[in-house]
């Protein structure tokens, strides 16, 4: 018993819930929203959304904006957010009149975005969903993990995702350096790079395969970004 759509436009986000760079204001939170998601259908060689289950790590609510305001067809949506308020308004304004939405709270600690979480992601055991997905991805998360952070992540992802899943997520590649830089120390994890054969390693490592990789767009919003699948 799914409720149409047009019950819940138009959604309206409270501005404080809003925690994206003031460029992505400026180009519009819905639009921006709706351009990624058109970019990881294509980056994910997807025609439509509409028969796939999506799990979205460090939602925000920009998304759910523009799959709710602009119509976009899903089978299903999951979020997962370390800022609790978020989780409350999307699953109060959201997942209560629409059961293709699901949005959980991750009390798992972060500098930037989650200092006072109860737990380390690399002491994670599991992302808290209990279903699969064929669809997992991660915009703008990576940028703020450090390094054994980094590698918690890419070892929780690989449960929730089908056997012949995506995993697209964005990240700060830097071709020049090796490893690992946390370029602004004053603020930590704020701006986060990863030297591509590291990353690449640490995805190796984790029993991925690299698909796809794809320089920073900076003109659809978006840093580097890979689209992994399970290694065979």
């Amino acid at each position: 018993d799914i409720i149409c759509t047009d019950m819940l436009a138009p959604l309206e986000i409270p501005a404080h819930l809003h925690r994206n760079a003031p460029i992505v204001a400026a180009a519009g939170y819905e639009q921006t929203g709706q351009m990624l998601i058109n970019l990881a259908m294509e980056r994910a060689g997807l025609r439509s959304l509409e028969e796939i289950d999506i799990l979205d790590v460090g939602c925000g609510v920009r998304f759910t904006q523009a799959i709710v305001n602009r119509g976009i067809p899903i089978r299903s949506y999951t979020g997962v957010e370390v800022h609790r308020p978020i989780v409350e308004f999307l699953k109060s304004h959201v997942e209560a009149v629409d059961s293709r939405f699901h949005f959980v709270h991750w009390d798992v600690q972060n500098a930037r975005h989650n200092p006072d979480g109860k737990c380390r992601l690399s002491d994670a055991t599991s992302i808290p969903v209990s279903r699969s997905f064929d669809l997992i991805w991660l915009f703008s998360v990576f940028t703020h993990l450090d390094e054994a952070d980094a590698r918690a992540m890419l070892r929780l992802l690989s449960s929730p995702l089908r056997k012949d899943g995506t995993l697209l997520f964005t990240a700060f590649i830097d071709p020049a350096i090796e490893g690992f830089e946390d370029r602004e120390p004053a603020k930590p994890q704020h701006l986060a790079f990863f030297g591509r054969r590291k990353m690449e390693a640490m995805l190796k490592e984790s029993g991925w395969a690299v698909r796809c990789f794809f320089p920073p767009d900076r003109d659809r919003f978006i840093q580097s970004c890979y689209v992994c699948e399970h290694a065979a």
